[in-house]
């Protein structure tokens, strides 16, 4: 029994805990069609939300019926959520600065 508590248990905790945990931030739960449409959705809300209005960039505010799509999409699996803000994030860091002129 002893032999069975000092090692049989340790091993079985490691060989759950290495075959349970994706690598960070892979999102493997998440398909490449999901992706290709939560990066999309990110640099559009990115670019509304920080550019000024009037900017060529800037796209139009979306619909309350696309938003509700968006969120029944992301509500379907919980780590698109956190891809979505991963990507909207990344948009924000490329975007140029607006000109000292337009910052209050």
């Amino acid at each position: 029994m002893r032999i069975y508590t000092i090692v049989i248990i340790p091993l079985l905790i490691a060989l759950i805990t290495l075959t349970s945990c994706d690598k960070p931030d892979s999102y493997s739960a998440i398909s490449d069609n999901s992706k290709n449409e939560l990066r999309e959705w990110a640099g559009i809300l990115a670019r509304h939300w920080v550019l000024p209005p009037g900017d060529s960039l800037r796209p139009k505010k979306p619909t309350e019926s696309e938003l509700l799509s968006l969120i029944e999409s992301c509500e379907s699996n919980p780590e698109a959520w956190a891809y979505l803000y991963s990507c909207i994030a990344d948009t924000i860091a490329v975007l140029e600065p607006p000109s000292p002129e337009c910052q209050y």
